[in-house]
């Protein structure tokens, strides 16, 4: 029995020139035995890293702004990292790609006058705001076209990351049929969501995607996930086990007992193994204790299980 490990996604070093960046964060994540790892994401913050290839897009800064009608790439936005990274890969470890979904991209947007999308609006009684669906949806259309071209290289397995669906009256169904647009690319397909997800854990259930990304400690809480609606979904969990909110590096012992939540929730052959979020933030040893730790954590469960 294995349980398999991976990372949310991004990771220290962003400081560092980008190569040495996208090295130093494959080889922490490979000596820490991880087996589905991540380019760091260190060249920019995780909407970024997309609008700036987007057409319609104009990048000022930390400021998206939307001038003009949203349209496919006609290169890949994060391939480049990508290929980069996998210099660096050895062992069994596995390379995935991440692309930021379209929902977190949109609410993140500033729309300006030029464009053809409706000024995002926040009608009373509301806790977030409503963006015009077509942008959500031309934002798909435009990352379908970013999961083909890293599929076509060899990437089969992409992360779209999507934390908006935790937000308060946040449209998920439409997220979904968003993410059905992107996910026709794609091999292996999974969501990753942070956040408290238990108002929304039963439409992640039926996400287009064969996995789900959440934090262990809020799907623990969820009464209706167990094995059997797992498996009736026909979805894998990734079971967030470690937290990333601080430097302190929790005990395997601890992390043990946190998969072991996840195991006898969702079923051993349903379950991934990773921590919360990305550790962007994180100082470099002591993101990669963490992972080291977890990935222990895992293969003693694992063990367990038989």
């Amino acid at each position: 029995m294995k349980l398999t490990t991976t990372v949310i996604g991004s990771y220290p070093y962003a400081r560092l020139a980008p190569a040495d960046a996208i090295k130093r964060a494959v080889t922490d994540q490979v000596e820490a035995g991880i087996d589905v790892i991540s380019d760091g994401q260190v060249r920019a913050d995780m909407v970024a890293l997309f609008v700036k290839g987007i057409p319609g897009f104009d990048l000022q800064g930390r400021k998206y702004n939307v001038v003009s009608k949203i349209t496919p790439p006609a290169a890949p936005i994060s391939l480049d990292d990508l290929l980069e990274a996998k210099k660096s890969v050895t062992g069994q470890a596995k390379l995935k790609g991440i692309i930021t979904g379209p929902t977190t991209i949109a609410n993140c947007s500033i729309i300006q006058g030029s464009c053809p999308y409706h000024p995002h609006q926040m009608p009373e009684g509301s806790r977030s705001m409503v963006v015009d669906e077509n942008l959500v949806m031309d934002i798909a259309r435009a990352l379908a076209e970013e999961a083909r071209f890293l599929s076509n290289e060899g990437f089969d397995i992409i992360q779209i990351d999507e934390p908006f669906f935790s937000m308060p009256d946040v449209d998920v169904d439409l997220g979904n049929r968003a993410l059905k647009i992107i996910s026709a690319n794609i091999g292996f397909s999974a969501l990753h969501v942070c956040g408290d997800i238990t108002g929304v854990m039963d439409k992640l259930m039926d996400a287009p995607v064969d996995m789900v990304a959440v934090e262990g400690g809020h799907a623990a809480s969820v009464d209706w996930l167990t094995k059997e609606k797992v498996d009736a979904k026909g979805k894998k969990i990734c079971w967030g086990a470690v937290t990333v909110n601080t430097n302190n590096v929790e005990q395997i012992d601890e992390i043990k007992a946190r998969i072991q939540v996840g195991v006898d929730k969702v079923g051993a052959e349903n379950l991934w193994v990773s921590p919360d979020c990305g550790m962007r933030v994180r100082k470099p040893d002591a993101a990669k204790l963490k992972l080291q730790r977890m990935a222990a954590a895992a293969r003693a469960v694992a063990k367990s299980c038989g």
